[in-house]
């Protein structure tokens, strides 16, 4: 899945939206009807900057730089995900070693790959249909979200012709997230998930499908893409984030905590900061399986 941009255009692209998001928070901080939002949204861009600074210097770095990254990711992410599903300590650390063999072995050979892909859904449907209780449940609630889909966004990561789409997926999301929470704050009073995801507002996901489908316009005209494409891939993309976001949360309603084991300040967890981009990873993953079967 080429989409026609090298890994520095994407890197220059990022890098500019970041400096257009902060001196847009900069002049809501002017105003004093937005100041208050301003602080708040800040805090939460400037973890979000950091991550999109270390995936795109991965990037630059090439395929080392890369599998090392994902590697440390599917760690922690194994091992957040654990201590809320099962529990912290041992389990935890369990859960974090597995998922990050499960990447490694997803990494090393395209075919576990397109296994995953093909068993994914089955433990989908399975789950379905299972009361979640029970250690069996436990552990098919963890393959399903997050270690299946952290499998398959290793493997797109390490993978030359989709290592630029993976890490666009991330600038896509962080547009998406960034302007649903601007949309939410300022327009936002109908629940669009009342149970799963309370803060998610319909105004909000509206204004931030306009916001992310403006700003591809802007970013296929600037590098001479393939419009229609770039778009779809862009709607996919926030569908795919939105369900990574409420099936993260789901994890933590059933465990009856508000945030995943804390390493970023104002996000939580780093589940907490990837998950709409792991969905909508694995979700670039499976679409390029499928391509390339046709």
């Amino acid at each position: 899945m080429n989409i026609g941009l090298t890994i520095e255009q994407l890197a220059l692209f990022g890098i500019t939206l970041l400096i257009v998001g902060y001196v847009v928070l900069g002049v809501m901080a002017l105003i004093p009807a937005t100041r208050v939002i301003s602080r708040e949204l800040i805090q939460i861009f400037f973890s979000a900057t950091l991550i999109a600074l270390v995936l795109i210097s991965a990037g630059l770095l090439g395929t080392p730089g890369v599998v090392l990254l994902v590697t440390t990711i599917a760690f922690r992410v194994g091992y957040e995900a654990t201590e809320v599903r099962i529990g912290p300590g041992k389990p935890a650390w369990t859960g974090g070693l597995i998922t990050t063999s499960i990447c490694l072995a997803a990494m090393l050979d395209h075919r576990i790959a397109f296994a995953f892909v093909v068993v994914w859904p089955i433990l989908l449907f399975r789950l379905a249909q299972k009361s979640s209780q029970g250690k069996n449940a436990d552990i098919l609630d963890l393959l399903v979200f997050p270690i299946l889909p952290m499998a398959l966004m290793t493997y797109g990561a390490v993978s030359e012709d989709l290592r630029v789409a993976i890490i666009g997926s991330y600038v896509l999301v962080e547009i998406f997230d960034s302007c649903a929470l601007l949309f939410g704050k300022l327009f936002g009073k109908r629940k669009a998930f009342p149970i799963l995801s309370p803060q998610k507002t319909i105004e909000g996901l509206v204004g931030a499908l306009a916001g992310m489908c403006t700003l591809t316009v802007i970013g296929a005209a600037w590098f001479n893409l393939w419009l229609p494409g770039l778009l779809a891939a862009a709607i996919a993309v926030a569908i795919l984030a939105v369900a990574g976001d409420l099936a993260a949360s789901r994890l933590k309603r059933m465990a009856g905590i508000k945030d995943y084991p804390i390493l970023l300040k104002h996000q939580g967890g780093l589940l907490d900061s990837l998950d709409s981009w792991l969905a909508a990873s694995a979700g670039l993953s499976i679409i390029s399986f499928f391509i390339r079967l046709l």
